[in-house]
């Protein structure tokens, strides 16, 4: 990890990509990939699996909380002098780190949401922030630019190899799969 640059300021960096304007849903995709990949860049991440708390870790003004019996997979709060993320203790390892990326994601868009995320259509703006909160944790834990590296540049390309390199879920790497265009949908259910 980069410690040259200041933790605070790498997320600052990483906001100042992204434009300051309402986004188009098929805006957001692309913003997002940027961002994550930006965001390994500046924390000097060489490869996967992306080691998400110790990002986290690094944040000065960031705490993660492991809860027993959390009735979500996770939370997101500002204290008045720090971030809480609470995540699920209970949950498995692939989870509690798919819930950390998301969770930053929270943290990174909290002051632009309003402005780059509002309601769209049937979309409600916490509903979009959410979706994006997703796709950031795939970006962040499964870039696209690492994800062709693996699938291209190695006989890795089942499921199940791809998600313990990256650790992720099952589901989390077939759905970024498809994200890609690596897999066809049909190709989905065949590996279910």
């Amino acid at each position: 990890m980069n410690q040259q640059t200041p933790p605070l300021s790498v997320l600052t960096q990483v906001r100042d990509t992204l434009p300051l304007r309402p986004l188009a849903p098929q805006e957001v995709r692309a913003v997002l990939e940027r961002a994550a990949l930006k965001l390994l860049t500046l924390m000097d991440v060489p490869g996967p699996p992306v080691v998400v708390g110790e990002l986290i870790e690094q944040l000065p003004r960031a705490i993660v909380i492991r809860v027993d019996g959390l009735a979500t997979s996770g939370r997101t709060h500002w204290d008045g002098v720090r971030w809480i993320i609470e995540i699920a203790a209970d949950e498995p390892h692939v989870r509690q780190r798919y819930t950390l990326a998301h969770e930053l994601g929270h943290i990174l868009l909290h002051p632009i949401a309003d402005i780059i995320l509002p309601s769209y259509d049937q979309n409600t703006s916490e509903k979009r922030l959410e979706a994006a909160c997703e796709f950031f944790a795939a970006c962040l834990l499964m870039p696209r630019v690492w994800m062709k590296r693996a699938y291209f540049g190695s006989d890795i390309r089942d499921v199940p190899s791809l998600a313990r390199l990256f650790e992720v879920s099952w589901g989390a790497m077939r759905t970024r799969l498809e994200q890609l265009g690596l897999i066809a949908r049909i190709d989905i259910v065949r590996a279910a």
